[in-house]
């Protein structure tokens, strides 16, 4: 596992792209020690640990389906897209330093297709994407993932995968979704190959055996994604900024 142990260089980890590469096989030690750090100061979420670790969990996609992995290539790209935000604003300090500083510009709201409503239809920020928006995505992405596997937690090891995921979606995902979406991710899932959750959890957390220990785990990763989706979700909460497009 590499050594990211200094959270003091995270500007420097973001900004390697031998950190962030597509189709490298997920790492569950190198993810929980990623969310360890990250939740360590959830009021100033560290900007690599809390990207890095989403990122690094649609690795595991794969695994269950190919086309399940494609259907969520938008959170590969909203995670590059965050990287390039620091790059952008070289004076932030953390996730949210960055999205006051969106904010101290009026541009927290653009999504590329509002720009010209908000008034920037010919500026520099004609096109802008905005982190504030962008990172709710992510964040979304991760309550998935929390109730994928605090369903499985409560599972015997037997139910198909792509029922929970199914589930999770459905409750999760699919209402921020469009129709199309909706249908591709349900297509998407029908080609799973990764059997039951027992066979999921050798899969992506290495156990061979779903027990306890496993189980444990599978708990301690839970808790430390709710640290940080809390702290995103409260930070979006008390802005009023849950509904941003």
């Amino acid at each position: 596992m590499e050594d990211f142990s200094d959270p003091s260089k995270w500007k420097e980890y973001i900004k390697d792209n031998n950190n962030f590469v597509e189709g490298v096989k997920f790492d569950f030690k190198s993810v929980f020690f990623k969310l360890q750090k990250a939740a360590e100061n959830p009021e100033k979420l560290n900007p690599f640990y809390t990207i890095s670790s989403i990122f690094d969990f649609t690795k595991f996609l794969p695994e269950i389906s190919s086309a399940l992995s494609m259907g969520f290539s938008d959170i590969t790209e909203k995670s590059q897209l965050m990287r390039e935000k620091f790059e952008e604003y070289p004076t932030a300090t953390d996730i949210f330093d960055l999205f006051q500083k969106e904010i101290d510009l009026d541009i927290h709201k653009l999504n590329g297709d509002n720009n010209k409503t908000l008034g920037h239809g010919s500026d520099k920020y004609a096109k802008y994407i905005s982190a504030c928006r962008t990172f709710l995505r992510l964040l979304w992405f991760l309550e998935y993932l929390i109730d994928i596997f605090e369903s499985v937690i409560k599972d015997d090891g037997n139910t198909p995968i792509k029922t929970i995921l199914g589930n999770s979606y459905n409750k999760v995902l699919a209402p921020h979704h469009g129709f199309f979406v909706r249908k591709a991710v349900g297509l998407a899932l029908t080609f799973s190959r990764a059997g039951n959750i027992a066979h999921t959890v050798e899969l992506v957390f290495g156990y061979k055996d779903f027990n306890d220990e496993a189980k444990k785990a599978i708990e301690e990763t839970v808790d430390l994604m709710k640290i940080v989706w809390n702290a995103g979700n409260d930070y979006y909460k008390n802005n009023n900024f849950l509904d941003l497009e």
